[in-house]
């Protein structure tokens, strides 16, 4: 495929399909084009995208003609041919990947190029000649292009922010709050586990009270919706989870399932599944969707990081996923959000005994230990100690002190309590009895 038709597919699939939209979004600005035409469809887009307004092919025809593009061969006819031409818009992404490779190979060309010309300019001095080549491959990336702040531009703003209360959103057990206070906006939060050690029970828990206050996206790349629905009921409902993975519930399940139902409906909480996504691009381009329907950025629940995958080649799969550890990182920043991110914990030999995990335990990448704020790594002891104890270790709190909570974990329940929780619902249960 050519790159010409590499971006006629790419412009035919968005105005096709807005989950592409978002992803390409990601991927493509309008100077990535090659094509004149191209670049002008792609920039009419994009403004009706930011606009939160239709993008299939006859808004944009309007869009177009409102501005006095459609001109020579970019008529409406064409845009037609490229929605037309497109059999599916699933590979939208794959062909902007391509898009973006050769835009910047492109602009590499004419780096050199510009660089070449001040170096053979005998009016131009060397020095001069050195920097015209550094400013030139400067603009080739578009992050090193940005202006540069002096602290002056911005000290006071800090200043003023320390007279304000910091905004944390606290998780739901107080003591894990003593230790990180919640959940910060711009944070990478990081729960490593090992398998059945509890870390998606975690994870749900955390989402719902997140989502009591504010929208959340839950990236299930392990389970299906109906898995974690089926976690939320138990949870809410206090049912056992084994009677509703069996469909075997008495009238008081029934009752009690009902009771909580629309408690459940409202949380502004969205569960996006991997038949939806496998990939970073695909993760933002849902936060995207999510945003426009709260109109607020969601808290983002990554589960779990491993489970994650790449168009790009890369030389190993540690390096993978340090990949994917960083680009969360940056969207935590870029979306000034908390991003939760779930991981697994290397697997002890077998015959070996059980110890407490360390930032050392993370699977297949330590950078993921140098991206996160905070880690918090779930212990459960052995059966026969106490099988209802999760301890959680916060191995890494760049905000404060490190330390553990230990904490009461209800399987049967798919939920995890203080313990003055547990001890209050035991309690409550005695005196019911009494």
């Amino acid at each position: 495929m050519t790159l010409p038709d590499a971006e006629r597919y790419v412009l035919g699939a968005i105005m096709l399909s807005r989950t592409a939209l978002d992803e390409v979004s990601e991927i493509l600005t309008p100077g990535d084009m090659s094509v004149p035409a191209h670049e002008t469809i792609y920039t009419a887009i994009r403004a009706l995208h930011d606009a939160d307004h239709p993008t299939d092919v006859v808004a944009v025809t309007d869009e177009l003609l409102r501005q006095g593009a459609l001109v020579g061969n970019l008529d409406a006819a064409f845009l037609h041919t490229l929605t037309s031409d497109v059999p599916t818009a699933a590979n939208a992404a794959y062909y902007a990947h391509m898009v973006k490779s050769a835009s910047k190979r492109r602009k590499v060309r004419e780096a050199i190029s510009r660089a070449a010309a001040a170096a053979d300019d005998d009016t131009v001095t060397a020095d001069d000649a050195l920097e015209i080549a550094r400013a030139a491959f400067d603009e080739v990336d578009a992050d090193t292009s940005r202006g540069v702040e002096a602290i002056g531009d911005w000290y006071l703003d800090f200043l003023g922010s320390l007279g304000e209360k910091p905004s944390y959103t606290p998780t739901p057990w107080y003591d894990l709050n003593q230790l990180i206070y919640g959940f910060r906006d711009g944070g990478m939060y990081v729960v490593a586990a090992d398998t059945g050690n509890g870390k998606t029970i975690v994870a749900l828990q955390i989402a719902r009270a997140l989502a009591a206050e504010r929208p959340v996206l839950y990236v299930s790349l392990e389970m299906g919706r109906d898995e974690i629905a089926a976690r939320l009921a138990a949870q809410t409902g206090q049912v056992f989870l084994g009677s509703i993975n069996r469909h075997q519930l008495a009238d008081s399940d029934w009752r009690a399932l009902n009771a909580h139902r629309q408690e459940i409906e409202r949380l502004p909480l969205s569960i996006v599944t991997s038949d939806e996504v496998s990939t970073i691009p695909q993760i933002k381009a849902k936060v995207r969707a999510t945003a426009r329907r709260y109109r607020r950025n969601p808290v983002v629940v990554v589960d779990y990081l491993q489970l994650l995958t790449s168009h790009t080649q890369v030389e190993n799969r540690q390096q993978e996923v340090a990949g994917f550890s960083r680009s969360l990182k940056l969207a935590a920043q870029q979306w000034s959000v908390p991003v939760i991110a779930l991981s697994q914990l290397r697997r002890g030999q077998a015959g070996q005994k059980k110890q407490e995990p360390t930032l050392h335990d993370l699977r297949e990448s330590g950078q993921i230990a140098n991206d996160a704020d905070v880690v918090l790594l779930l212990h459960r002891k052995p059966v026969k100690a106490a099988a209802d104890e999760l301890k959680v270790i916060v191995g890494k709190n760049r905000q404060g002190q490190t330390g553990e909570a230990s904490l009461v974990f209800q399987g049967q329940f798919a939920r995890v309590l203080s313990k003055y929780q547990a001890n209050e619902q035991i309690n409550f249960e005695q005196r019911s009895k009494g």
